[in-house]
């Protein structure tokens, strides 16, 4: 494999692993895991993720660039093939780490309009305070943090275990 590639990948799996992490830890679920390939029926990158006992697609990229439609686009066909209605796409921030659990709730997570506002109706009026970006040509993907995606995830509840912070 080429070095280039090899450095890719291993970004990539690096960023997989950081969400896996982040996601036990803030829904204090260790069911959560990074789904193995599966071919061109992908279901997303992480494994075990429901909200209101409907099933959450999560495609994680780690790529210089931000190209919202076409993540997007993956997403919603894995989702497709998960039976989810709630695709997202977890895409590595520019010039923020992996460090530490702060670090990787601020990395970006996006999906589109309805999506969004279909699981902020569901989790209750907290989501309110969001600060959002409208991302893609048209602004068609609402954008937030991490973080912000697992209260949503979570309806609002503290993030992590128990007494933790």
């Amino acid at each position: 494999m080429p070095r280039n590639r090899q450095s890719a990948k291993k970004a990539g799996t690096a960023m997989e692993t950081a969400v896996e992490h982040y996601l036990q830890w803030a829904l204090n679920d260790q069911r959560i895991i990074r789904r193995r390939l599966h071919g061109s029926d992908d279901l997303g990158d992480i494994a075990n993720i429901f909200f209101h006992g409907q099933p959450v697609c999560v495609e994680v990229k780690n790529t210089k660039r931000l190209d919202a439609t076409k993540h997007y686009n993956e997403a919603a066909e894995e989702a497709g093939n998960l039976d989810s209605p709630y695709p997202w796409v977890v895409q590595k921030k520019p010039r923020v780490g992996l460090s530490t659990l702060e670090r990787i709730g601020q990395q970006l997570a996006y999906t589109d309009l309805e999506t969004y506002h279909t699981m902020c109706a569901l989790a209750g009026r907290f989501t309110e305070k969001f600060d959002i970006d409208l991302i893609g040509r048209s602004g068609q993907y609402v954008c937030i943090t991490l973080e912000n995606l697992a209260l949503i995830l979570n309806d609002g509840l503290p993030l992590g275990p128990e007494g933790q912070s």
